[in-house]
């Protein structure tokens, strides 16, 4: 493939995609740079660093990653831990706080790049996503909670404050201490960040919010010392920005005077952070990409999370992750290409060199209000509702991690919600799926619940799922309990078995030594190479006999009717040595016609649980295929294979034709046709089935099915197995056919017109 020359590829970006990505970049400043003065403000640092982790870590991501629209910064979540870890460690360490951070955002960027490097992307999707929702909402609580001081305009100097529960009893203790005039402005900044986009979408209602609001704050002089008790807290009180990124760049204390204690204590906090950043990235860059069909290259991003965060940790930075709401902002302006990003980076740093004296008068209630709108919109509540009904499970992940969230450091939340995963996962996959294989009569197998089928001589058993250590304890006395005192053959059908291992072949090798104290064979179907390869090395194979074990095929359960056919080899073997008859024929009967003589074993079967529309579609496929087009009852059948009921054509048609015209002049044309009974597509087969059937079974007299087949007007009858399931059915023509070998039976028939069973 030739290779385009660079001013080639610049000339045609700047055609194409230049002017998409610069408006994108722009609304994404706009919508960045209060968002990261007020994640600042959540990590307690001051609110120009959150400026600095917006330009670097943006537009280094943006160079290095893999999405055309993932915008890396500021995250709240990830300033949450930030303060969690800084609460324990900025007294036990004589450190500047800042230098803290930046040795967390070091070691966090290392252990990114490291995933990305040792290609290690495909380990997020074993994270559920009950663990991202559950953390997410337990962060936008403890930002509620952590902002609520802020927001009144109360101070906490001098109060433990550790801990959320901690900084709520503080903040309600002080109560009284409320600044009307802060909570006027942080209220006034969150109705305006709730409304302006109801007027129009377009507004940048954060930046609108943090602008009104301080030039109130301004205008009325509320910032000033004068005002005493009731003085506003600015931007300019916790940390003045200044109109310069000269500051940015400086050499960390890790650097020149390295803390391997503070690492090493930094270390839990630090794996931390890095997962939650590549969680968020890897959740919001899969959004964003299914929606604008790129294909994403985890590995590449996550290295290139980590180098942003490196490189950020010189210049003033705090831990950046993948952005959520300003990643939405970049899709849906028209982004194009990874430039976006970095033009929006290049906006905020304009706005740092531009702007930075309006930005220190921007009150910190207003930050805190517009943290609260952001955290409280962390707590989805459809995506709770769906994680919370989506089964025990899913509960059990979204709460453990929600209470961790809470109640635990936020570092060590997210190894809780992580370790629930990973224990769900593997009691679930622990465990391997067992089903019986019951011989079909009219060919095939039917697959019922373990342990129910009708004994048998041959018992067929399908094992599926995970054949590891863990999901085989105990299996063999679990494979024990289908065995009865008929059972001569155990034929395991192994095709769909995953990371099978030594103590798998333990254990199944104790099976068939237990087979063997009992007398019973054992035959293995369906194994394929992987598997193959196990039994063939672990010496099973050759213990077993190459003549009891059949290899899977294209063709589905062939290897299955294959074995069933040597299982039933071996049955009639041992009885031919025990001189024993057949057990169709008893010794010493007279021969009588039966149900076993005359029925058809070609019968329609359906589960009675399923709706009309698919009834429909199986019998008009079935029709085709059957070699007796006139068996056109559909019989159907339990979760366990039993005989439930019989759906005639006549109740189809029944049902469909509700609703059509009473006058039979009347013309509809097919569309109406189709319309008028559509309507009864989704009603239950099983309300409009004859549930009453009489079960006869294959030894029932060809006299008993005229008689009975006569007094109740059935056209076909169903004949079922000594268990009730369905084994055939008898039709009309059948037991005439029955009635004309009964008559060659008969005295002086030879004879007589149509009394032979050619003609017959």
């Amino acid at each position: 493939m030739e290779r385009i020359p660079a001013h080639r590829r610049l000339g045609q970006y700047l055609k194409t995609s230049a002017r998409a990505d610069l408006s994108a970049g722009f609304t994404v400043a706009v919508i960045g740079v209060p968002q990261a003065m007020a994640y600042a403000m959540i990590a307690d640092l001051p609110p120009v660093y959150g400026l600095y982790t917006a330009i670097i870590t943006c537009a280094v991501g943006g160079l290095l990653g893999s999405s055309s629209h993932l915008v890396i910064g500021p995250t709240n979540a990830t300033c949450m831990i930030i303060l969690s870890l800084m609460t324990h460690l900025t007294g036990r360490y004589l450190i500047e706080p800042l230098e803290i951070v930046l040795l967390l955002t070091f070691l966090a960027g290392c252990l990114q790049l490291l995933f990305g490097l040792l290609h290690m992307g495909g380990v997020i999707r074993y994270i559920s996503n009950s663990v991202v929702v559950g953390f997410t909402a337990g962060v936008g609580i403890l930002i509620i909670g952590n902002q609520l001081h802020n927001i009144l305009g109360i101070s906490l100097s001098g109060e433990r404050t550790e801990g959320f529960l901690e900084v709520l009893r503080a903040t309600f203790r002080h109560l009284s201490e409320t600044n009307p005039y802060a909570l006027a402005l942080g209220l006034l900044t969150a109705v305006l960040i709730l409304v302006l986009p109801k007027l129009d979408r377009r507004l940048p209602a954060a930046l609108l919010g943090m602008l009104v609001t301080g030039t109130l704050a301004y205008l009325m002089g509320w910032y000033r010392p004068e005002m005493g008790a009731h003085q506003v807290e600015i931007v300019r009180d916790i940390g003045p920005i200044s109109a310069s990124l000269a500051d940015a760049f400086r050499i960390p204390e890790f650097v020149t005077d390295p803390n391997f204690e503070l690492a090493r204590d930094l270390g839990t906090g630090a794996l931390s952070v890095a997962i939650l950043g590549l969680i968020e990235a890897a959740s919001i860059a899969r959004t964003v990409a299914a929606a604008s069909r790129q294909r994403v290259d985890f590995n590449r991003q996550f290295s290139a999370q980590g180098a942003a965060n490196i490189v950020g940790s010189f210049f003033s930075c705090f831990v950046g992750s993948g952005s959520p709401t300003r990643t939405a902002v970049c899709f849906n302006a028209g982004g194009r290409t990874r430039m976006a990003p970095v033009f929006s980076a290049g906006f905020v740093a304009l706005t740092v060199l531009l702007l930075a004296p309006v930005a220190n008068y921007i009150p910190k209630a207003s930050l805190a209000g517009l943290l609260i709108v952001v955290a409280y919109s962390m707590i989805e509540k459809h995506r709770l509702r769906l994680a919370y009904s989506s089964g025990a499970n899913s509960r059990i992940v979204l709460f453990g991690t929600l209470a961790a969230a809470l109640v635990l450091p936020l570092e060590y939340a997210t190894f809780v919600g992580v370790l629930l995963s990973i224990l769900i996962l593997l009691r679930v996959t622990g465990k391997t799926d067992l089903t019986q294989l019951v011989p079909s009569a009219d060919s095939g197998f039917e697959e019922v619940p373990f342990n129910r089928a009708a004994p048998s001589s041959v018992v067929t058993i399908n094992l599926e799922g995970d054949f590891y250590f863990a999901a085989v304890e105990n299996l063999e006395y679990e494979l024990l309990r289908c065995l009865t005192p008929k059972t001569r053959v155990v034929v395991l059908r192994m095709k769909r078995l995953r990371a099978a291992g030594s103590t798998a072949m333990s254990i199944l090798e104790h099976f068939g030594t237990i087979l063997g104290e009992k007398g019973i064979r054992l035959v293995i179907s369906g194994l394929e190479d992987e598997l193959k390869a196990v039994m063939t090395k672990s010496g099973l194979v050759s213990k077993l006999g190459e003549q009891n074990i059949f290899y899977a095929d294209n063709k589905l359960f062939q290897s299955t009717e294959l074995a069933h056919a040597r299982a039933w080899s071996i049955v009639r073997a041992e009885r031919r040595q025990a001189g024993q008859a057949p057990e169709s024929v008893a010794a010493g009967q007279p021969f009588n016609i039966t149900a076993a003589d005359i029925m058809s074993t070609r019968a329609i079967r359906f589960g009675s649980t399923h709706q009309l529309r698919e009834a429909l579609w199986l019998v008009s496929e079935m029709q085709k295929r059957l070699a007796r087009p006139t068996a056109q009852t559909l019989f159907l059948q339990d979760r366990e294979g039993k005989l439930a009921g019989e759906l005639s054509m006549w109740a189809q048609l029944d049902q469909l034709s509700k609703g059509l015209p009473e006058d039979p002049a009347s013309q509809l044309d097919d569309r109406r046709l189709g319309e008028l009974s559509r309507r009864h597509l989704t009603r239950s087969i099983g309300t409009l089935a004859n549930i009453g059937l009489p079960r006869q079974t294959k030894s029932t007299s060809l006299a008993a099915l005229i008689k009975l087949s006569v007094e109740s007007g059935m056209h076909v009858l169903p004949i079922c197995d000594d268990d009730g399931r369905l084994a055939g059915l008898v039709d009309q023509m059948d037991l005439l056919t029955g009635l004309c070998i009964a008559l060659d039976l008969a005295p002086g028939s030879s004879g007589s017109p149509g009394g032979s069973r050619t003609n017959a």
